[in-house]
């Protein structure tokens, strides 16, 4: 018999590693069944009474029978236990959404609250916002409803700062709860229930007195040390301290994060493993000398429970450092008792505790990427290492090239989670880290030993502090030298379950590549799965050629994105800007990534209004825009000129279009430019100078009219007649009184509308005549306001709403 026969993986060495994998699969059967708790419940009671009659009735007539079949329910009882243990958790959660249902009946109406402040930061727009467990709600009516849940409330008031632990009596604003607007969006709504916050609101005035609790906590010594940083840095570096010692990156810029990211260094200010391992190297030195006391083993246990019990405390218990430190905790109780040298079995049992905690961290992507990268260089330091000569291995030059090697081995092992999740991959963190990780290593522990102390030592700190200082500015200036180029990395849409096996199925081929008899059925694993990965996307390719349309939601304003049948791609109109905020960066930009998207072939901006131009400059600078059509209305507003700028910057191609002309992408769509008219001079409104296009692809067309009111719109029916008839219209101005008037509706009588719109806006939209005279042809009206953003299949011979939540 071959080698290669007789091979056998050694399962029994790797208990968790089974039981962990187990467990998953029996939260992975949750995640995509539809089995009540009852019936789960009762199946898994069923494998539990099978399991007993093999294990202890059936073994006493037929062993070996009997230990085949416990083995096999064995496993069957494992993943079932999970399956219900999540169930429990989601009824437990699903059971305290519903009592607090009642505050969804007073979505953007005032009521007052007591309760106390938990957690305070900042969101990416600036605003404070506190997270507040509230006791007692009392509405107009005077009537308090005193149910016990937690809210999440924004306040931009200036001068009113409130501390954690403070206890208040507010009037607040409450919000409709958040939803998934658009195809990419973040589910914050699903976010706020996995923090077990209900309801999110606006902080209107306090009623009465607030006060601060004295009773020393947590979150109080965590404001303290917060405090400190502040005392000991400069105000350009605090924020930095901050986020690297204690993962608060509230004050941190949206540009300064993405630069982390895409230097490979956003891993520093996440505060997990990495840091862990930081403030517990100095710990492991002194293994040697407490293996020699007669109670120095659990006189180390005991201190290295209390330095990650306060590290952990110092970040607010984020679920990055719990994982980190509990796996740490394993690992040198292990170390120290040389009870089990199997770092990846203790890896695995750290995470069966915390999936036991919490089943819903396995779809957490700090979950995810935490156990994968450590799983990564667990499978393949130990081969990667090989790759160092033995006369470099163990000395500075060794440990710079493992540095590296770390490096590598993590962000290539990470590959489908961040693809998957972000859209973008890091080439550049190896070289970034290089630079950065060895100064890390003095200046997290010693900055935040520095951070801790009283105010009594500050004479000191505050000169001792600057080496660390300035560690953290070459830091912040590494990552913004290098995620500032475009080099630094690419962006890659990951929407394939079978690359996350490909990739699993890679790593353990390269781990066993000492093992032959394994390796080369990986290998014939690997070919099989990369042929089902090719099946599949010459599938996806291969399918009935189709029009998508996809009217974003963007608040007040416009975002039209159209795919071809031969998948070219037309944006038209690129969503709002306001002070702090415009729709490309917040709302374009991530969706044309997740759909992976990284050219345009043509922009079509129908009128300079920031509602149509917000997030123009965004695009243009994050995406290859092959051309931009716009209206010839010369508007003088400081965003349309940023833009024109921005434009001639870039050398991008700009024409004015007018009715009559006619935009080419492909043959089987046809682009006809319905208005502005060209004429001597503007008209006083730029609404009434809006690009309207009529799309048509086969028997089918939509009509996009812009902002264009009464006065366009009538010249296009004189011009145009029947030729407006459409299957699809986008309501004119986000479905003002002024547009979609009854002359235009009798010529188009479309069967489909869209209206773009904010649900709240301070024009009050739509305007109740414009949807009466709209609902008269139509069959279907849709609006961004109530569904999100609204999307549109079509073969050329009808068109079809896609149902994307």
């Amino acid at each position: 018999m071959s080698r290669l026969s007789r091979y056998r993986f050694p399962f029994a060495s790797y208990p968790a590693v089974r039981v962990m994998l187990l467990i998953m699969l029996g939260i992975a059967w949750d995640y995509y069944s539809n089995i009540n708790l009852f019936f789960s419940a009762v199946f898994f009671t069923s494998i539990l009474i099978l399991w007993g009659i093999t294990e202890f009735l059936l073994r006493r007539y037929k062993i070996v029978l009997s230990s085949r079949l416990s083995i096999i329910l064995y496993l069957i009882l494992i993943i079932s236990a999970s399956f219900v243990w999540i169930k429990v958790a989601d009824h437990n959660r699903q059971v305290h959404i519903e009592k607090t249902k009642f505050l969804e009946l007073y979505a953007w109406e005032n009521v007052v609250i007591e309760g106390l402040i938990k957690e305070k930061g900042f969101t990416a727009g600036g605003k404070r916002v506190y997270t507040i467990d509230v006791i007692s709600t009392v509405y107009e009516s005077e009537s308090s409803i005193a149910e016990n849940y937690r809210i999440r409330l924004y306040d931009d008031k200036p001068g009113r700062d409130l501390q954690n632990g403070t206890e208040l009596k507010a009037e607040i604003q409450l919000y409709a709860f958040p939803e998934i607007r658009n195809p990419h969006d973040f589910d914050y709504g699903g976010w706020l229930h996995d923090q077990n916050i209900v309801a999110h609101g606006e902080l209107v005035q306090l009623n009465g007195n607030s006060y601060e609790q004295k009773r020393i906590g947590w979150i109080k010594i965590r404001e303290y040390v917060q405090n400190n940083i502040d005392k000991l840095f400069s105000a350009d570096l605090a924020p930095m301290a901050k986020a690297l010692f204690l993962g608060y990156k509230a004050e941190i810029s949206d540009d300064t994060k993405q630069h982390f990211s895409r230097s490979g260094l956003s891993h520093i200010m996440a505060v997990s493993g990495l840091h862990v391992g930081f403030i517990v190297a100095p710990f492991w030195f002194i293994i040697p000398f407490l293996w020699t006391r007669k109670w120095g083993k659990w006189l180390g246990l005991l201190l290295l429970t209390f330095l990650l019990l306060g590290y952990a405390g110092l970040t607010g218990f984020s679920a990055s450092v719990s994982r980190a430190s509990l796996m740490a905790w394993l690992i040198t109780y292990g170390k120290l008792f040389s009870k089990v040298r199997n770092s990846i079995n203790l890896t695995a049992g750290a995470a069966i505790i915390l999936l036991i905690i919490d089943p819903h961290q396995l779809f957490d992507v700090g979950f995810q990427l935490s156990f994968s990268a450590v799983f990564t260089i667990l499978l393949l330091m130990p081969e990667a290492q090989r790759l160092i000569p033995i006369r470099y291995r163990f000395g500075k030059t060794g440990a710079l090239a493992t540095l590296v090697l770390i490096s590598v081995v993590v962000q290539g092992g990470l590959f489908p989670v961040l693809t998957y999740y972000f859209g973008e991959f890091s080439i550049a963190g190896p070289v970034a880290n290089a630079f950065v990780i060895p100064l890390m290593t003095v200046a997290v522990p010693v900055g935040l030993f520095f951070s801790v102390l009283p105010q009594i030592f500050y004479p000191f700190t505050t000169y001792a502090v600057f080496p660390v200082e300035w560690s953290l500015g070459w830091v912040e200036g590494v990552a913004e030298y290098i995620g500032s180029s475009d080099l630094s990395y690419f962006s890659f849409t990951n929407d394939s379950g079978l690359l996350f096996l490909l990739w699993l199925i890679l790593i353990l081929l390269l781990a066993s590549s000492r093992i032959p008899e394994m390796k080369w059925k990986l290998l014939i694993c690997v070919l099989f799965v990369l042929n089902l990965f090719m099946l599949e996307q010459t599938f996806k390719k291969s399918g009935d050629p189709v029009l998508r349309i996809t009217f974003l939601d963007v608040g007040q304003g416009d975002a039209i994105h159209i795919q071809t049948p031969s998948q070219k791609h037309i944006l038209v109109d690129a969503g709002r800007w306001s002070p702090g905020y415009d729709s490309g960066s917040r709302v374009i930009n991530p969706y044309l990534k997740h759909v992976g998207i990284d050219e345009i072939d043509a922009v079509i901006l129908s009128h300079p209004h920031a509602d149509h131009i917000g997030g123009i400059v965004t695009i243009i600078e994050n995406f290859k825009v092959q051309k931009i059509y716009q209206s010839s209305y010369a508007y003088d507003s400081q965003l349309y000129q940023n833009f024109l700028g921005k434009t001639d910057e870039l050398d991008l191609p700009i024409k004015n279009i007018y009715a009559g002309d006619q935009i080419e992408l492909e043959e089987n769509i046809r682009i006809y430019v319905l208005g502005p008219m060209m004429r001597s001079s503007n008209p006083s409104n730029p609404n009434n100078s809006s690009v309207a296009v009529k799309v048509v692809y086969g028997d089918q067309s939509i009509l996009l009219t812009g902002d264009a009111e009464s006065q366009q719109e009538s010249k296009m029916v004189n011009i145009y007649g029947d030729f407006l008839k459409s299957n699809l219209y986008k309501m004119g101005h986000h479905g003002s009184r002024t547009s979609s008037t009854e002359t235009l509706l009798e010529i188009v009588e479309p069967e489909i509308s869209v209206a773009s719109l904010a649900f709240r806006n301070r024009f009050r939209h739509p305007n109740r005549d414009a949807v009466s005279r709209v609902s008269k042809f139509t069959q279907e009206n849709y609006f961004t306001s109530l569904q999100g953003a609204v999307v549109f299949e079509s073969d050329g011979k009808s068109i079809i709403k896609v149902d994307w939540k």
